[in-house]
């Protein structure tokens, strides 16, 4: 059910009930640690593997499918998840209030998806409140909750559920069965009529202050095109496309992901190839226009860096040892001198960015960086940057792929840059045509839902579309074909309760994680020595 509820084509109601089954088995099994820990990994092993089995789609440097791509997210997340789940039966044996075992269940669970979205194994993208993503009417309340706010709704209808089989089971009575369940329904009627007023009563485009936006999809195979083209094909290609829509407004154009193969070093970037003919090129087309898109950045070092990824790598120039950085970033290019750039900041684990190295590397050695993409560790950067608009005054939040996942993160652009509207570059081609780049472009939606901003996405190939502050997809290019979008979006600096005070449902739910498991200790210690 779990699977069957999860974007794209899930329908969420499932989620409601799914993990029903569970709950019951559990409270009846609450002296059997380890039969628990088994049911419970089974439930959410399926989970994974239904929800995220695209992975799989993930492919070598030498063109062979990742099985390990797939299968060591599935099963580390699933054993995670169980984890936490076990650890919920083993502390709730010791409580006596059946409620406050419940409370310890939702606010543990919290406490691990916030934590998936801050330690370095990441991986948030089962995070419960992200079920909703295709249905944005149901969630326009999340713009104070953040998603939490919808993994707390899926759990207590689970529990208020489960609750009422339970007590069903042990006193028979049908009455009090059914106003239970009514009650419990009622809760998921009562949070959709909720969103859909606040969506009914938000005016779009309420602003006045717009911009005028083109997205590029130059539809490139990241295996099998990617770095078989050369710089100079690539650039008359995105000409090409530019070209369709261009005209003398000032203009933001945004191009995807890693565009361009060649890596660019940052000391010398004003002298790059690729950055000057842009220049010039602007200045012919449209002098007011800025030109953001994907590239792979360099830094040089005669002396290992005190950064973590430097590595070294011999030079043919000076026959020395040098150590180098390697970035995925995202530039600004406008006919002014400064370039502007942000280095992608939440990378991801195994692909992008070797989890706790230092511990494991010993042991695997380098296994864990050939889930297809790079093998080379990626910076990354401390103090995320904000584009400037050096024509129209505006702030841009520039967003790399996996960035668009984490909620907080990109709220902070907001909360403390003061920025108008994001930009997401992302190149989705890696897995195919699977639900992988539906469910990316999904989880898009409600970072606009959360902070109330539009978003322009450029996809190498996946979907590139223009997204409303109410999470509604504008236009799109689908999978698989090159094309350009063009909009006016309306910019603000609305600072919503989100933006103010981020996942503040996490800082509540540890809080009283911990309470409860202290006052548990106590009280078994109590119990013990009394």
């Amino acid at each position: 059910m779990l699977g069957l509820g999860w974007p794209t084509d899930g329908y969420p109601i499932y989620l409601f009930i799914a993990f029903v089954p569970l709950l019951y088995v559990e409270n009846y099994l609450n002296h059997s640690l380890f039969y628990i820990l088994l049911f419970s990994f089974i439930t959410f092993l399926t989970w994974n593997a239904i929800s995220t089995w695209w992975l799989s789609y993930a492919k070598r440097i030498n063109g062979t499918f990742s099985v390990e791509a797939y299968l060591t997210p599935v099963l580390c997340n699933a054993l995670f998840m169980s984890i936490i789940f076990s650890f919920y039966s083993c502390i709730k044996k010791h409580i006596k209030d059946k409620k406050i075992g419940y409370v310890f269940l939702v606010c543990l669970w919290i406490s691990f998806e916030k934590m998936h979205l801050e330690w370095e194994l990441s991986w948030p993208w089962l995070n419960l409140g992200n079920g909703f993503a295709n249905y944005t009417e149901w969630i326009q309340w999340y713009e104070y909750t953040g998603v939490l706010g919808g993994s707390i709704w899926i759990w207590i209808v689970n529990i208020g559920f489960a609750e009422s089989i339970i007590k069903y089971k042990n006193d028979k009575n049908v009455l009090l069965l059914y106003k239970k369940i009514f009650f419990n329904v009622g809760i998921i009627f009562i949070m959709i009529f909720i969103s859909n007023i606040i969506y009914i009563r938000y005016k779009k485009n309420q602003y006045k202050r717009t911009a005028n936006v083109l997205i590029l999809q130059p539809n490139i195979d990241p295996y099998n095109q990617k770095y078989y083209i050369s710089t100079n094909k690539l650039i008359s290609k995105l000409k090409r496309l530019i070209d369709q829509k261009i005209s003398k407004e000032s203009m933001i154009i945004i191009a995807p992901e890693t565009m361009f193969s060649e890596k660019i070093q940052i000391k010398n970037i004003n002298k790059n190839k690729i950055i000057s003919v842009f220049k010039n090129y602007l200045r012919n087309k449209s002098p007011n226009t800025v030109f953001i898109t994907g590239v792979e950045l360099i830094s040089l070092y005669k002396k290992k860096n005190k950064s973590k990824t430097s590595i070294p790598i011999f030079s043919k120039k000076t026959k020395n040892i040098q150590w180098i950085d390697v970035f995925n970033s995202v530039i600004q290019i406008g006919t002014n001198e400064n370039i502007a750039f942000h280095h992608k900041s939440k990378l991801v684990p195994a692909v992008e960015t070797f989890p706790y190295k230092k511990i494991f590397s010993p042991i695997l050695g380098n296994i864990l960086l050939n889930f297809g993409g790079t093998v080379m560790e990626l910076g990354k950067e401390t103090y995320p940057s904000v584009f400037h608009h050096p024509y129209l005054g505006i702030k841009i939040a520039p967003i790399i792929c996996y960035e668009s996942v984490f909620g907080e993160y990109v709220s902070n652009f907001f909360r403390k840059k003061n920025v108008d509207f994001m930009v997401i570059i992302t190149n989705d081609g890696w897995w195919g045509l699977s639900q992988g780049h539906k469910q990316h472009m999904y989880y898009a939606r409600i970072r606009a839902i959360e902070n109330r901003k539009y978003i322009a996405r450029s996809a190498n190939t996946g979907i590139s579309c223009f997204i409303n502050e109410k999470g509604e997809i504008i236009s799109y290019i689908p999978y698989g074909k090159e094309g350009v979008l063009y909009n006016k979006i309306y910019l603000n600096k609305k600072k919503t309760f989100y933006i103010k005070y981020g996942d503040f449902i996490s800082k509540i739910s540890l809080l009283t994680t911990i309470i409860i498991l202290l006052y548990t200790i106590t009280y078994k210690y109590n119990i013990i020595y009394r």
